[in-house]
């Protein structure tokens, strides 16, 4: 930390106690030198909180919101006070009292009560709910604030058992904030400090989206709009949200139903994956573990949908389907049906 006067050691408490009062105007005008005193021009450092941003000074007026964002330029020659405010103007160790008159900017006012800063003196003009502060200095200490707002990280679990297309925004993410603090000293209308004295780095929530990850695939129970056959029974079949997949043939295999906890059936596939809706058990000579399939009942009154052959326990030309309960298993008995073979 670099030293800092007297002087910018007190204005810069003043600053601070000024942040405390609401509701203060926000604005800056740069020091441009003039030929005679009286035609002097000042740095106008204003704001309702500790800290000030300025990025480029120039003989305009910069006004800025609350954030201390720039907001618009004045010529400083046009900045009016309120009529009828009580005005406190400390220079050179003195306090001068009085009221703002009608149309009467800071430059008349100070011309007013005869005083004039000379081209290397700057004033602080402060708008506080209880009147106006005036503060003429060579030497003032501020403080400017950066900052930008941090996007959510995107992070994504990887679902094994889901379409590469399906994704599912499990958590929301949140902003963060970066923010930069810089004390500045200003001595005689020019820059001559700048130090960074704090950082604050506010991290937000990451938005987590599951993702599948198998290829021409769909979920279980998505609807099926149309399946479309070739003439070497290869074909497609569009789902009702538009997404097309492809296979290379279509089986007819006699369909059974089983679910765990009946007999010896565990949770745990053959593929060491567990059990659930979309598994299907079959003969791995007739058809490799791995396969994925879309099962219908030939007699049209029963469709279980997508499935993955993960499973085995069964001989020959037959799909054993898993599900939920043993009720549904007995509803669907033995049923012939086309099992499509995706790519």
């Amino acid at each position: 930390m670099f030293e800092r006067s007297k002087k910018a050691a007190l204005l810069m408490k003043r600053l601070i106690a000024v942040a405390a009062v609401p509701a203060l105007s926000i604005l800056a005008l740069s020091l441009a030198p003039h030929p005679t005193d009286n035609d002097a021009s000042a740095l106008y450092v204003v704001t309702d909180d500790a800290y000030v941003h300025v990025d480029e000074l120039t003989a305009d007026v910069f006004l800025t919101d609350s954030s201390a964002e720039l907001v618009s330029r004045e010529n400083g020659n046009d900045l009016l006070l309120t009529a009828g405010q009580t005005v406190e103007v400390m220079y050179q160790d003195t306090v001068v009292s009085t009221v703002s008159q009608e149309d009467e900017t800071v430059s008349q006012l100070l011309s007013r009560l005869d005083i004039h800063p000379s081209p290397l003196e700057m004033v602080s003009v402060a708008f506080l709910d209880s009147g106006i502060e005036v503060n003429i200095a060579s030497e003032f200490v501020f403080y400017e604030h950066n900052s930008r707002v941090t996007e959510p990280e995107v992070v994504y679990q990887y679902n094994y058992q889901k379409p590469d297309w399906y994704e599912n925004v499990i958590q929301e993410g949140t902003s963060g904030e970066y923010s930069e603090t810089y004390e500045i000293i200003y001595q005689d209308g020019m820059e001559t400090a700048r130090q960074l004295i704090d950082v604050v780095d506010t991290k937000g929530e990451p938005t987590i989206i599951e993702k599948g990850t198998i290829a021409n695939f769909a979920n279980n129970s998505d609807p099926v709009a149309a399946i479309d056959t070739n003439a070497d029974g290869s074909g497609t079949i569009t789902l009702e949200n538009g997404q097309v997949l492809t296979f290379k043939e279509a089986r007819t295999m006699k369909g059974t139903a089983y679910t765990a906890g009946e007999g010896k059936v565990g949770t745990v596939t053959a593929s060491g994956t567990t059990v659930r809706l979309g598994v299907v058990a079959v003969d791995r000579k007739v058809m490799p573990l791995g396969t994925k399939v879309y099962v219908v009942s030939n007699d049209g009154m029963y469709t279980y949908g997508f499935a993955i052959a993960e499973d085995t326990g069964v001989r020959g030309n037959i799909i054993d389907l898993y599900m939920n309960s043993y009720n549904e298993c007995i509803q669907f008995g033995v049923r012939d049906c086309t099992v499509y073979v995706l790519d």
